[in-house]
């Protein structure tokens, strides 16, 4: 039996099928799997953002530690040398006495004076600084008034005299001076006007 011959122009039916599917394919953006690839990108710059957030923190954790282990490494020696203020306190007390009842070339006077020094310059070594105080400026990272005076020679907030020796360590400020700073004068009262010995009763 022979089979008819289909014309050119005419095609099957499930090809025309397959090609009209085709033509209705939507944007991959549209389909459940685009979707979920918007998700996973969404997904990786959030991870990728916490994680650099992450390593900015970690490395100003590291500089943050790096620099208390230096402070650390500096300033090892803060306790002793500040417990050893008070032994200066007493030498410069000492002397303060000794000048007073002593003359200028007394052999004790002068002993004590080289032990102080010797003293002072040993705790240089560490980094240890006399803070200069009278005739400045009051600086409260430095000096801690311990009262004020009035003083017409002086600039208001002048430091008038150390009472106590502060010191610094390597720029730190272990111990401020103690000090007493000027002020400015108060004005002088108008004198109260003579009696009327007469009793007459004043113009």
């Amino acid at each position: 039996m022979k089979h008819k011959k289909r014309p050119k122009d005419e095609q099957p039916a499930a090809q025309v099928r397959v090609e009209g599917e085709a033509a209705d394919e939507t944007p991959v953006a549209d389909t459940p799997a685009g979707d979920a690839m918007a998700d996973l990108a969404r997904e990786r710059d959030d991870l990728l953002a916490r994680l650099q957030r992450v390593s900015a923190d970690y490395m100003n954790y590291q500089k943050r530690v790096q620099r208390d282990m230096e402070a650390a490494r500096t300033f090892a020696n803060e306790e002793i040398i500040k417990a050893l203020l008070g032994v200066l306190d007493d030498m410069e007390r000492a002397l303060a006495a000794g000048r007073k009842s002593h003359d200028v070339d007394d052999p004790f006077v002068i002993g004590m004076q080289l032990v102080h020094d010797k003293a002072l310059e040993t705790l240089g070594k560490f980094g240890l600084v006399a803070i200069e105080a009278e005739g400045k400026p009051f600086n409260p990272e430095l000096h801690s008034a311990m009262m004020q005076q009035p003083n017409a020679d002086h600039p208001p907030q002048t430091v008038l005299t150390e009472v106590v020796r502060g010191y610094q360590l390597k720029g730190r400020t272990i111990r401020p001076s103690g000090v007493v700073v000027s002020k400015v004068p108060e004005p002088a009262k108008d004198p109260e006007p003579p009696d009327n010995p007469s009793g007459r009763p004043r113009e």
